[in-house]
């Protein structure tokens, strides 16, 4: 599956957008009940991905003993991972997309609404990976 931002040459070879995005984010103030439900929080990120059109080729993930939770998918277009802290309420959610600039930010907000933190601290990152591509100030 393509996404419309994608598009392939000639040949019909794949051609990744000169720019992708990362969305690194610290979800805090995240109440018990749903910090420590893996069921939830698997759900959630899958439910996000699915809403974005991601094409999920694989997934891992890890409950920790005494606590916490590790959950990765590997994505056709990059990965999407979170882990969580519930001694500290928090969960760090990451994601790579190579669509393009705008990508990854409905499952982000889909997970955010799910998760209902108290504060959120993001950095966005704009991935140049073609050197010959410049981006507008």
């Amino acid at each position: 599956m393509q996404n419309k931002r994608c598009h392939s040459d000639k040949k019909g070879n794949f051609i990744s957008s000169p720019i992708g995005n990362e969305i690194s984010v610290v979800l805090y103030g995240i109440e018990d009940k749903i910090i420590t439900n893996s069921k939830l929080l698997y759900n959630s990120l899958k439910q996000g991905l699915k809403k974005e059109k991601f094409t999920i080729l694989g997934e891992a993930s890890y409950n920790f003993k005494p606590q916490g939770y590790t959950l990765a998918f590997l994505l056709g277009e990059s990965h999407v991972a979170i882990h969580t802290y519930p001694e500290f309420s928090s969960i760090a959610f990451q994601i790579y997309s190579c669509r393009g600039p705008e990508d990854g930010f409905i499952t982000f907000k889909h997970f955010v609404d799910k998760v209902k933190p108290k504060k959120v601290k993001m950095t966005d990152f704009r991935v140049v990976v073609d050197p010959k591509f410049k981006v507008k100030k």
